[in-house]
């Protein structure tokens, strides 16, 4: 089960996350599909969601530390 939080973002709007399987789930304004990272812990889900800055998180440790489902 997916577990989604609504943040403060110019260009997310939400963001999931998957326990059971460790997936993080970003649902990007401009985009129809989710971009999906694998192995990502809640307690790195929660760093994320709690972040100064959503945008910013996701570009310096988010798309440089984990993998992307293709």
């Amino acid at each position: 089960m997916i577990n989604w939080f609504v943040v403060s973002s110019d260009t997310i709007k939400k963001i999931g996350h998957d326990a059971t399987n460790d997936y993080l789930y970003i649902d990007f304004f401009h985009r129809s599909e989710y971009e999906v990272y694998m192995s990502v812990s809640l307690y790195a889900f929660s760093h994320f969601s709690l972040a100064e800055s959503v945008d910013d998180y996701y570009q310096r440790v988010i798309k440089t530390s984990y993998s992307i489902m293709l």
